[in-house]
């Protein structure tokens, strides 16, 4: 059974070998060029929710704790819900999140993603899967990811995979910007 020193664990060692690795088709930048950064100042936090209806999700969207750059909410349920639907509850998070100047992002074991990092190579350490919801700042994001735009991290994109990754955020982002 999977307990939160082994998903910590785990997940430290997919970062480390998935997304901290330059990579050709991000102009030579990691898949997510903050994680190390983040791992090392220790601005990372684990948690293995209760899965279901994610009440236990809702407070960390409610009362963000700054200490940390990002949340990883992972679920051991993964087989009571589809990957449409988390990605669909995830867009449901996102319209409370972007209020709170919060984003969240995610995926479910059958989750493809066009632009995602490869991850052949990785051999997990447990046999337990799980579907995981990154909670960050959203404003910390749009700056992030305006400048690795700036140095082509995006290039290879198709329009419509940019659109719904980046635009879609900045767009909702900006809109709550000004009603400030």
């Amino acid at each position: 059974m999977l307990d939160l020193q082994t998903l910590t664990n785990e997940i430290r060692k997919w970062s480390k070998e998935v997304l901290e690795t330059p990579k050709s088709e991000h102009n030579d930048l990691p898949s997510c060029p903050f994680a190390k950064h983040s791992w090392t100042k220790g601005r990372v936090r684990c948690y293995l929710g209760d899965g279901g209806e994610w009440q236990d999700l809702i407070p960390f969207i409610e009362d963000f704790d700054d200490t940390y750059d990002v949340v990883i909410y992972c679920g051991t349920d993964y087989e009571d819900i589809s990957a449409d639907e988390v990605e669909e509850r995830i867009a449901i998070l996102n319209s409370y999140a972007v209020e709170r100047n919060l984003w969240c992002m995610g995926a479910h074991p059958d989750t493809e993603i066009a632009h995602a990092a490869n991850q052949d190579h990785f051999v997990p350490d447990t046999d337990d899967d799980y579907y995981s919801i990154y909670i960050q700042r959203l404003d910390t994001l749009i700056k992030a990811s305006d400048s690795i735009e700036a140095k082509g991290y995006y290039q290879n994109y198709k329009t419509q995979d940019f659109n719904v990754l980046v635009t879609r955020r900045k767009k909702l982002w900006l809109e709550k910007e000004k009603l400030k």
